[in-house]
């Protein structure tokens, strides 16, 4: 089955799928040449898709594996996180007129640059923050390779993939088997009281995607949440579409600090002073800072 989306006017596929990690990590996986993005999803009704996603053209195709035939409203909500995945629906004219007058910034206009891939769930891109903090870059492909495949559905009998773990999943573990079997160490305690809260009623994550939360309670929602620290905090919000939060962490200071300041760590408070001008697209003008 086959549905197609209209693309806005300044759109690189490669770029919003290679551009941020993510794509690395299961259920997301692509081709040799970046050109299909796949995932396999369970939706709200129970179904399991395997998507493959392409652009031809001016439109983005995607397909779901198999045999399955959607109803109208499961077709409908693989568009909309389709939509949501590839940031669609995000305005990125003013960022693009701010890179416009930077000159080492306008590539990022000429190729379309900007949109960065996240996960359809609020609760997998907090996952998936968490096994980036304090580990290396191999660790977290492992950890979330280990999660998915320990606890998420099987797309079917025959096939080694699966969809990434709903929070009721997690519960039906418990913290020393995330610990031990998954290997997500000192993080298990996280992921279980993440996964606890959310079944609980406690946190209301898609509260998190509404533009109109001023960003302060978005920062206080997520502050509660254990294990979301200032780097994993900017991150999150990077997620949700809100750039005018800096990732202080060894990646960035070892950028600027050879960039900016001749190889020596300048204070904490000049390092949030950098990128300063760019306002809202703080975290996009460091993204893209080469």
């Amino acid at each position: 089955m086959r549905n197609a989306i209209e693309l806005p006017k300044q759109f690189n596929f490669k770029a919003a799928v290679t551009d941020h990690g993510w794509y690395l990590l299961p259920p997301f996986q692509a081709n040799d040449d970046r050109s299909v993005l796949k995932r396999v999803e369970a939706l709200s009704t129970g179904k399991i898709v395997l998507l493959h996603i392409t652009q031809n053209q001016n439109t983005l195709m995607i397909e779901t594996g198999g045999k399955q035939t959607l109803t109208r409203e499961e077709s409908e909500e693989v568009v909309r996180k389709v939509n949501w995945m590839l940031r669609l629906d995000e305005d990125f004219r003013a960022f693009y007129q701010m890179c416009s007058a930077d000159q080492n910034m306008q590539e990022i206009v000429a190729e379309n640059k900007g949109r960065l891939l996240r996960s359809p769930s609020i609760f997998e891109d907090i996952v998936k923050t968490i096994f980036t903090t304090n580990t290396t870059w191999s660790r977290t492909i492992a950890m979330t390779t280990n999660f998915v495949n320990h606890l998420g559905e099987r797309y079917s009998n025959e096939s080694e993939l699966f969809t990434f773990p709903a929070p009721e999943a997690v519960l039906k573990k418990d913290k020393t088997f995330l610990n031990k079997s998954i290997k997500l160490g000192y993080r298990s305690d996280y992921i279980y009281d993440l996964a606890l809260n959310i079944c609980n009623g406690v946190y209301d994550l898609e509260e998190l995607t509404n533009p109109e939360m001023p960003t302060e309670d978005v920062v206080h929602k997520l502050k509660e949440i254990r294990g979301v620290g200032p780097y994993a905090l900017s991150i999150i919000l990077m997620l949700l579409g809100r750039y005018d939060f800096l990732p202080v962490d060894s990646e960035f200071k070892k950028h600027v600090k050879n960039k900016y300041f001749a190889g020596e760590l300048p204070p904490k408070s000049q390092l949030q002073q950098l990128y300063k001008e760019w306002g809202e697209f703080k975290f996009l003008a460091y993204w893209f800072d080469k």
